[in-house]
């Protein structure tokens, strides 16, 4: 098995349309809320509560010049006139597959141009549900260490 990790492996769908023009850097995060531990401590002793999964949100980075942009205020604007929620995919440069239920655009930040270089366009999407798969994933580090 290769050891491998491909940028341009990542594909990455959201409402069915495949977007392209990634920022420079980490273009694409994801932070799942939930299913985390947290240990309590009490007169009968510890104990351990574990928190229902919570969806999350996927924030991507994209260039300026990016041919998604059109998609991504298209997305906002019909988010206004008919809410309703789609679903994002994505394959990362290992081989993760993301899947994300429930999904709508959150607010849109701040859209900084006039200096020497334009910023990346940031998105960010609320989740109800997110869903990781690495079976298919490509070890880096060749395993566990």
């Amino acid at each position: 098995m290769e050891n491998i990790y491909l940028q341009n492996r990542h594909t990455l769908v959201i409402n069915g349309i495949p977007i392209q023009g990634f920022a420079e850097g980490d273009f694409i995060g994801i932070k799942q809320d939930g299913a985390a531990a947290a240990r309590t401590k009490g007169g009968d002793g510890p104990a351990m509560n574990i928190s229902t999964d919570q969806g999350g949100q996927i924030k991507i980075s994209l260039l300026p010049t990016s041919p998604a942009l059109g998609a991504m205020y298209a997305i906002r604007e019909e988010q206004k006139q008919t809410p309703s929620f789609f679903s994002i995919v994505l394959m990362s440069g290992v081989g993760e597959l993301i899947a994300a239920a429930g999904c709508a655009m959150g607010e849109l930040p701040e859209a900084k141009t006039g200096g020497p270089t334009m910023q990346a366009r940031e998105f960010l999407f609320e989740s109800l549900k997110i869903k990781m798969d690495t079976s298919f994933t490509t070890p880096v580090a060749g395993g566990f260490i």
